[in-house]
């Protein structure tokens, strides 16, 4: 097992700073300290280093929000500006080293493996190896982000990782809970996945699953024998609670996946997984997905004029009706209620909008450290 030293010297770094605060503000240059360091990084690098010395997390007040079609109870931490650019230099440092060993078909919150990667790769092994696709085990995590331990994680840390300074802030940073990762830290999605990554090595070389495919802690595992899923299942729950302190939820399912009879009558299930429902001759949204975007497609032709935020969420919706066989409900639900063009427009005037305004603010703020320099 490879171990890494010397990362605190890179962490610290002006490079690494420059990189965390053009990351960080993106998005939030209408915020005065994010404007100031984005224009200004020069004068902010040693007012970083200096929050590096002593570093502890401030005060949260966490909030709770209701997401999904559920409406599940989910506590968010929303971090200060100052620890933001804190969890982007982590997270520059640590990206590299948890990718070298992350198996190739976990997905979610990593750089060019979203939703539609993966959904590409199901429709790979369905299209061209129906014959290992006939059975599905579907199964997740039970309270996955709130139930990891910190002291797996930070063994687990420590084996690869042999910079003490380096891990006293990144131990800071994941005991701003006593268990468990809080949910908006950008360093979270990164220890999540990584803390994963051994069992997705014993899933698919100790298991031997023909096509196993994981997208944060939902997993789909496709076989040829209903009774080989189930024992893995087992395999893995214990693994589970054994090695990684985790339990697996217990709404799992195995399936014969979707096909067509002798007869051609359709048999079988969808798989429902990353927002898609997946059959052996297409792939159409999630029907909950289908209905929102029916529903504010609707909204939207009421409205007199329509605002930015609703056209970046039309046009959301619609990337994802780009990439489904959904073409028959787009036709009857979504395009006689909305204008792409004119979605597109809307969107493209407000980002030229922002550009003039943060341009605007630079030379303002320029001219003002200018004068003042000058001593008028």
């Amino acid at each position: 097992m490879k171990t890494y030293k010397r990362l605190y010297e890179q962490y610290i770094s002006s490079d690494n700073i420059r990189e965390a605060i053009i990351n960080a503000s993106q998005g939030k240059r209408n915020r005065q300290i994010m404007r100031d360091m984005f224009n200004d990084p020069e004068k902010w690098i040693p007012i970083i280093v200096r929050w590096n010395m002593n570093y502890k997390n401030p005060p949260h007040h966490p909030v709770e929000i209701y997401d999904g079609i559920n409406r599940k109870k989910r506590t968010i931490i929303c971090p200060t500006n100052k620890e933001q650019v804190i969890h982007h230099m982590l997270c520059n440092i640590l990206k590299p080293i948890f990718m070298k060993g992350m198996y190739e078909h976990s997905y979610g919150s990593v750089p060019n493996r979203g939703g539609l990667a993966g959904k590409k790769v199901i429709e790979k092994w369905i299209k061209h190896d129906s014959k290992n696709c006939k059975y599905v085990l579907k199964m997740d995590i039970r309270h996955f982000f709130d139930s990891i331990p910190h002291d797996i994680l930070k063994r687990k840390l420590r084996k690869i990782i042999k910079d003490e300074k380096f891990l006293v802030i990144l131990f800071n940073v994941i005991d701003e809970t006593r268990v468990g990762l809080p949910l908006g830290f950008y360093t979270s999605q990164w220890l999540a996945n990584w803390y994963l990554q051994d069992l997705d090595h014993y899933i698919k070389e100790r298991l031997g699953a023909s096509h196993y495919i994981r997208y944060m802690d939902d997993m789909v595992i496709f076989g040829s024998n209903k009774r080989e899923l189930h024992k893995m299942r087992e395999k893995i729950t214990a693994y589970l609670m054994e090695c990684l302190g985790l339990e697996m939820k217990s709404n799992w399912q195995v399936f014969r996946f979707d096909h067509y009879d002798n007869t051609g009558k359709r048999k079988g299930r969808d798989l429902d997984f990353m927002g898609y429902r997946f059959f052996c001759d297409k792939t159409i949204m999630r029907k909950s997905i289908m209905l929102k975007c029916s529903r504010k497609a609707k909204r939207m032709k009421k409205k007199d004029r329509i605002n930015v935020y609703d056209a970046r969420q039309m046009l959301s919706y619609l990337g994802w009706l780009d990439h489904t066989n959904t073409y028959g409900l787009y036709l009857m639900w979504v395009k006689p209620n909305v204008t792409i063009k004119k979605l597109k427009r809307r969107v493209s005037a407000d980002d030229i909008r922002k550009a003039k305004e943060t341009k605007r603010l630079y030379e303002l703020e320029k001219s003002g450290k200018h004068q003042q320099a000058a001593g008028v």
